[in-house]
């Protein structure tokens, strides 16, 4: 028996984990929906998928030879949502469908190590289970159960009416039956592990490796950056998702009382949720989803982005912001890493919030001192240290098993 596999139908880490594993001599195979390659399925679907699902960071050097695909649940649940407009994609549907087919794939396998992606790899770790391999699970995500508490606070606080749950109730319970399974956890930071052993006290063992972001990429901002005077208003900035569960309602109930002083865009698609909350604050201008380059744009035009999230594992953006040379404000429910935790405010408090933007508008210069030391403190955090962290890890199961 030798090696490392694989199986994950996403993209998330599980193609820097198998470029972890390949780097290290002991990648077996990678089992996943689609990947660009020649004679691959991704190769001829590239068009027809968001980008970067076919061709993720890292995946150009994986030996094409030891990854497979397996695109039909993807491509079934975008054919309905095309069909079906309005519909919500089955993940769980989907997931399981690719989850058995790689329990199939797995059965043959000589691997000594199996990693595997939460919600869809729950036959895979029975199988693994079975061949005695020693069993991975990748989780992204904050518990839903920790998620759906913070939200409905914040409805509370602000009489909306939200979902109870982001997961259905099987979801819930495959969730469940996966961290059972596995003999190593890994969480993307301290906060989402804290949550998840709150949860699930007894899992046999979890271990925190820090996601990454492209420096490179988001460099160029930092040559391009212009902060705001004193007299002129301070540009403040949050990219992602407009809704409750990230916290958007206290970031407009922070800025609100600071009036002209401050210019806030929101960029991202609106949840439902917010529609009864947005009319209530004039203060803002929002954008739709915008492309990565037109992002990095963004950020050079701004001199703050606030994170204020009820629950995030990590939080690419609080990193990309910084890797750009601006510096942020996140809440102590995000799991991205920041350079002083003097720069992270309590969820629930759109005070604390006022506090820190208030910080930067009496001091100007500040805000480029603490550019700069983001940028370098984002630095630390490229693809290749991540791969670094995982292959530690599988070279400790390895010479374990």
């Amino acid at each position: 028996m030798n090696g490392v596999a694989l199986a994950y139908a996403g993209v998330h880490q599980i193609f820097q984990l198998a470029l972890a594993a390949h780097e290290i001599g002991e990648l077996e195979g990678l089992f996943c929906s689609i990947i660009d390659g020649p004679g691959k399925w991704g190769r001829r679907l590239a068009r027809w998928v968001p980008p970067g699902t076919a061709r993720p960071l890292g995946s150009p050097a994986l030996p094409e030879e030891r990854v497979m695909e397996f695109p039909w649940p993807m491509l079934a649940n975008r054919l309905a949502s095309r069909l079906l407009p309005g519909r919500h994609s089955d993940h769980l549907r989907s997931n399981s469908w690719f989850d058995r087919q790689a329990a199939r794939w797995l059965g043959g396998s000589n691997a000594r190590v199996f990693v595997g992606g939460e919600t869809c790899a729950l036959e895979s770790l029975r199988a693994a289970e079975l061949k005695g391999m020693k069993r991975v699970l990748d989780c992204p995500g904050v518990p839903s159960a920790a998620l759906d508490e913070e939200a409905l606070k914040a409805a509370a606080t602000f009489g909306v009416g939200i979902a109870t749950s982001s997961n259905s109730p099987a979801m819930q319970q495959r969730k469940k039956a996966e961290l059972e399974l596995a003999d190593l956890v890994l969480c993307c930071s301290e906060f989402q592990r804290d949550k998840l052993m709150a949860l699930h006290p007894h899992l046999r063992r979890a271990e925190v490796l820090p996601l990454w972001t492209d420096v490179d990429f988001w460099r160029p901002c930092a040559a391009e950056r212009s902060f705001s005077r004193p007299g002129e208003p301070l540009r403040i900035i949050y990219a992602g998702a407009t809704s409750l569960r990230k916290g958007i309602p206290y970031l407009l109930e922070a800025v609100q009382p600071i009036g002209d002083a401050v210019e806030l865009t929101l960029v991202g698609g609106i949840s439902a949720e917010m529609t009864a909350v947005l009319p209530r604050y004039r203060r803002h201008r929002h954008l739709p989803y915008v492309s990565k380059p037109e992002l990095r744009k963004l950020y050079a035009h701004h001199d703050l982005l606030v994170m204020p999230t009820l629950g995030d594992s990590f939080g690419f953006v609080t990193l990309e912001a910084m890797a750009s040379g601006m510096p942020v404000v996140t809440s102590r429910h995000a799991g991205a890493p920041v350079p002083d935790e003097s720069w992270r405010v309590p969820a629930h408090d759109a005070e604390a919030i006022r506090a820190r933007v208030e910080h930067y508008l009496e001091d100007r210069p500040r805000l480029a001192e603490d550019g700069e030391r983001a940028a370098a403190f984002a630095a630390g955090f490229r693809p290749e240290n991540y791969r670094a962290r995982a292959a530690a890890l599988f070279t400790e199961l390895l010479s374990g098993s």
